[in-house]
């Protein structure tokens, strides 16, 4: 393919970018763009950029999955 860059990952790439240019939340990119949600988010908190689209890649999960119930109640 023209314009290939090496050790890209295209669906990583493509998840990222419907991430960052649409309202697309992270799992409807990984899952449009064909990879997981952590595979997603690693790859974007591994590029530095995590804090912008702020994403915590130290999150506290059962602190995380409590504060989403709470919000649903």
């Amino acid at each position: 393919m023209a314009g290939e860059i090496e050790d890209v990952d295209e669906s990583i790439a493509t998840g990222v970018g419907l991430y960052a240019l649409s309202d697309a939340t992270l799992h409807d990119a990984a899952k449009a763009a064909g990879v997981t949600s952590w595979e997603l988010e690693e790859a974007i908190v591994d590029a530095g950029l995590g804090e912008a689209f702020g994403i915590d890649g130290e999150a506290d999960v059962p602190a995380e999955i409590d504060r989403l119930l709470d919000e649903q109640l």
